[in-house]
């Protein structure tokens, strides 16, 4: 049986820079701000695009080499944590898997304000490299980072991927590792543990086949025809550590609002698909405005104005 799973797409974060206690009042966190470009080829299951980051280094340290989270290489072969992991756990359908079920990143060319810079592969983890700034970044400065990149979306074994043609699309794209008060934190993807990454805008612009529906986070602030065939869509969101996009040509979707107890009022989307075993989620939209309204009630107020909940088919 399919293991249907719920991701949510705005994130259920009310506490967007919540800081742990060090008992010094200069506590601080980098930045990074996205403008993300691709491009879906559902024949090949592949992704190109071109990302641009804003990486603002709020430290009072000097920086001179920058790790890069290129997570889609976890699915590249049986030599990775992710692989390693599934084993331990019991799990062989990835370590058996064919070739054209696995996944990867490449055609990288990272620039940092314009010129090209050094990658070195992390010692032990594939997907993870180090970029070296040719000129150090000083505390409370900017640089700007920017490379192609080529994926192979591999089969859903995890929490993203594709199935068939359905897509989801998570931990997708070159990331900055997290710096802060104990350093680098780069971290391997792994199928069980949670994700640490930095804060940041996003804007995204993906263009994909017209039939399909998408599900990503943040507003959907442009819809163009590319083509006959082909749709670009533009999405924003601010102040968030991630971006997801799921991509159907099957979703249904489900739209409500609902007015938080400061008088916000907040878009609410459920985007599910249309066999009837599944038929809860026709009641999505409730049990979504149920869980913000107590996570506000726990945590604060939800921060952001759409929320959306997917129904995904998993591997």
């Amino acid at each position: 049986m399919k293991k249907i799973s719920l991701f949510l797409v705005s994130f259920f974060v009310a506490i967007i820079a919540f800081c742990q206690s060090t008992g010094t009042d200069n506590y601080w966190q980098q930045q990074v701000n996205y403008t993300i470009d691709v491009t879906l080829n559902d024949v090949d299951h592949t992704l190109d695009g071109y990302i641009k980051m804003e990486y603002i280094n709020n430290s009072p340290d000097t920086l001179h080499f920058i790790w890069i989270h290129l997570w889609p290489n976890a699915y590249k072969n049986d030599r990775t944590a992710f692989s390693d992991q599934l084993l331990e756990n019991g799990r062989t359908d990835f370590y058996f898997s064919d070739n054209d079920k696995r996944g990867y990143i490449n055609r990288l060319d990272f620039k940092v304000n314009g010129t090209r810079v050094k990658m070195l592969d992390h010692p032990q983890h594939q997907d993870i490299i180090k970029i070296i700034l040719a000129k150090p970044l000083a505390p409370y400065s900017t640089c700007k980072i920017e490379t192609p990149f080529h994926e192979k979306i591999s089969a859903n074994f995890s929490r993203g991927g594709h199935t068939g043609q359905a897509y989801q699309l998570t931990q997708w794209y070159p990331k900055p590792a997290v710096y802060d008060r104990k350093g680098w934190h780069p971290i391997p993807y792994l199928d069980q543990g949670e994700f640490y990454s930095e804060f940041g805008d996003y804007k995204v612009v993906i263009t994909l086949p017209e039939k399909y529906v998408v599900a990503a986070t943040g507003k959907l602030t442009d819809s163009t025809n590319a083509s006959a065939a082909l749709k670009t869509l533009s999405f924003e969101q601010n102040n968030v550590h991630d971006f997801a996009l799921f991509a159907d040509k099957k979703f249904i979707v489900a739209h409500d609002t609902l007015q938080l107890p400061s008088s916000k009022i907040i878009d609410v989307y459920a985007y599910y698909l249309p066999d009837a075993k599944y038929n809860s989620w026709s009641k999505a939209t409730q049990f979504i405005k149920h869980a913000i309204l107590t996570r506000s009630n726990w945590l604060g107020e939800y921060p952001y104005n759409i929320v959306s909940a997917v129904e995904a088919p998993m591997g």
